[in-house]
């Protein structure tokens, strides 16, 4: 029995590890010129990402918005209203846009990492 716990215990780290791994390219603050910076959480168990846009940017989104995976090199919100999506240019870079069913209620932003 005390196998079985090591096995899964080993198997867990694996899988945490893998789900770091595959969120490092996204985790971390970002930040645009002259607006408060988007911080974008490790994913949880389902790969959902907790982001938290700027004070700024409230009148076109909510403060926490949750994203999904879409693609190798894109985060995107589950609902459509707005549509947000996270996507990384670089490394080093990336473009936040919001697109909402209001007139007006559109933003493409681009971000660098704030390290």
């Amino acid at each position: 029995m005390p196998r079985l716990y090591a096995i899964a215990a080993a198997l867990l780290a694996l899988s945490a590890t893998q789900a770091r791994a595959a969120a490092s390219p996204f985790t971390g603050e970002w930040a645009a010129m002259g607006l408060s910076p988007v911080v974008v959480a490790a994913p949880d168990a389902h790969h959902q990402v907790q982001v938290t846009l700027p004070d700024e940017l409230h009148t076109y989104a909510p403060h926490e918005v949750t994203l999904a995976p879409h693609g190798k090199a894109e985060l995107q919100s589950p609902g459509h209203d707005p549509l947000v999506t996270f996507q990384l240019v670089s490394a080093n870079s990336a473009t936040l846009t919001i697109k909402g069913t209001k007139p007006g209620q559109t933003v493409n932003l681009p971000l660098s990492r704030n390290d």
